[in-house]
């Protein structure tokens, strides 16, 4: 273990649970944070990753609206969930989720690392190095480089242009901040009526460059049924190798 990772701040973490899941399809009221991946569900799997870093002091779950009293009566029962100190209701886009978590945050926590709860299977060591990163230089995304031939189209029926793949980085989270600067971005973003797809777009827009942390192919967002069925296959792997 480094010594950046040894004493990393003071750190809370926002994990965003107010999709409406409906790519997955989503029924009755179940979305991807219920969905269950070998016994665990996948909010369980997310929030475990961070409740195992010492410098975590806190968990704040945003929430659908609707999923608040399940929640809470998860966060009771579950070890997986026992760093959680607060659950909030998110808003109707991702920037009002995540606005809403800031203001829950312990504001005697230095970093704040916002991240998807869809993205059950993030690594600790890739956590620890973007604490690391957003401690050393503000703030960090977590990303990896694009290995597809990504075109343009502006009909969705035909290909018109082709980018240049070193040049491109697809975005993942945990994305970390020094907790005032990100609220101090979150809050110039609303006031502007800028709604960005992701926090890092914040720092591109206000700030400039934001420092990147190599990710993994692990860290996939659950988006479809089949992410559900390639991630449990990874889980599956995972544990078996596990002595």
């Amino acid at each position: 273990m480094t010594a950046e990772v040894q004493n990393l701040p003071a750190t809370s973490v926002v994990l965003v649970a107010a999709g409406q899941s409906t790519r997955m399809g989503a029924s009755e009221g179940v979305r991807k944070p219920f969905l269950v991946l070998r016994g665990r569900t996948v909010i369980e799997h997310a929030a475990a990753v961070f409740a195992a870093i010492p410098a975590v002091r806190e968990i704040v779950v945003v929430g659908h609206e609707d999923d608040l009293g399940r929640l809470r009566a998860l966060a009771q029962s579950s070890p997986a969930l026992r760093q959680v100190r607060a659950i909030v209701a998110g808003g109707e886009q991702r920037p009002d989720s995540v606005r809403a978590g800031l203001e829950a945050c312990d504001p005697t926590c230095e970093l704040v690392a916002v991240h998807d709860a869809a993205r059950p299977l993030v690594s600790r060591a890739v956590v620890e190095a973007a604490l690391a990163m957003a401690a050393q230089r503000g703030a960090a995304l977590v990303a990896l480089p694009v290995v597809d031939t990504i075109k343009t189209s502006s009909d969705g029926v035909h290909a018109t242009g082709t980018l240049d793949r070193s040049l491109l980085w697809a975005a993942q989270t945990p994305q970390v901040f020094r907790l005032e600067l990100l609220r101090e971005l979150a809050e110039r973003a609303h006031a502007e009526g800028f709604r960005p797809t992701d926090e890092a777009a914040l720092h591109e827009r206000y700030v400039g460059p934001i420092a990147l942390v190599r990710g993994t192919p692990e860290n996939l967002k659950l988006s479809t049924p089949q992410d559900l069925l390639l991630l449990a296959a990874i889980l599956r792997v995972r544990e078996e190798s596990t002595p």
